[in-house]
């Protein structure tokens, strides 16, 4: 399918878990100014090369291949200041000799009063968690390394905000469903599990989303509203984060100076009027 260049929104789900590549999702979509369409929304095991790769190296190949596309990654793409002591791509291309296993990583994340490190972009939208938490220092590490390390030594994409978009290669942003949930007021917790009130709450996001101009198939829907850990909405949110922020919310280059080392959590700004549904 021939596309206009950034037409295309990604949304990625990143999972560090034993079980990444159940809790790994990744939606495809396809957009305008009013509305965007889910093609597919899937876990890593059915839509990448696993298990014939780690799941890391086969995000690096989807992702490199994916051409001018905008993606919506729920992953830290840096850490706070101090530990970033240098230009971000610099940096990133030492990551692996600066922290050489996720316990230096969550060791150098506290301050010398045993505080967790924060970015101010963490503290500006009230991410759930640092960058180095406990619940959270496995997934960043394992993407700064393994992901976002090899995609930017070998010039695969560009990265938000520390690259200009390019129109040849995918544009990546950082964000966070449960803080794009918040700002479109809709459900932005309570909506993982089995309960009925977490399903009524995955079912009431999907309304929402819809009510913006998002399109997805019956099937879908029903697959999202019943997966319990939330994983599949979460990546339909990154990708619809990913579309809201580029077609009706370009992200303001006037960043505070931290964003150029700590990097940026792109986030929809509301209210966004409804519109008609085809």
């Amino acid at each position: 399918m021939e596309v206009e260049p950034h037409t295309r929104f990604i949304g990625i789900d990143f999972s560090a878990a034993r079980d990444a590549a159940d809790r790994t999702w990744v939606t495809v979509a396809f957009g305008d100014h009013d509305h965007l369409t889910v093609a597919e929304s899937r876990p890593v095991r059915t839509l990448l090369e696993y298990p014939s790769q780690p799941i890391p190296t086969a995000l690096v190949s989807f992702i490199a291949r994916s051409g001018p596309s905008v993606i919506g990654c729920d992953a830290c793409f840096s850490l706070p200041l101090p530990l970033v002591d240098t230009i971000w791509e610099d940096w990133l291309c030492t990551y692996p000799r600066r922290f050489p296993d996720p316990d230096a990583l969550r060791r150098a994340g506290r301050d010398p009063s045993g505080r967790e490190r924060k970015r101010l972009t963490d503290r500006l939208v009230h991410a759930p968690f640092a960058p180095t938490n406990l619940r959270l220092f496995l997934q960043t590490d394992t993407w700064l390394r393994e992901v976002l390390h090899p995609l930017v030594e070998q010039r695969m994409v560009a990265v938000a905000p520390f690259h200009s978009r390019a129109l040849d290669r995918p544009y990546l942003l950082e964000v966070c469903p449960a803080v794009s949930l918040r700002a479109l007021d809709l459900p932005h917790c309570r909506y993982k599990g089995r309960t009925t009130d977490a399903q009524a709450a995955r079912e009431q996001i999907l309304r929402g989303l819809q009510g913006l101009g998002v399109t997805l198939s019956p099937a879908l829907s029903d697959t999202v509203i019943a997966q319990p850990g939330g994983d599949g909405l979460d990546s339909i949110v990154a990708a619809v984060t990913a579309w809201l922020v580029t077609m009706r919310n370009p992200p303001s280059s006037n960043l505070p100076p931290e964003a150029s080392r700590e990097g940026w959590i792109y986030v929809p700004q509301p209210p966004y009027p409804l519109v008609n549904r085809r």
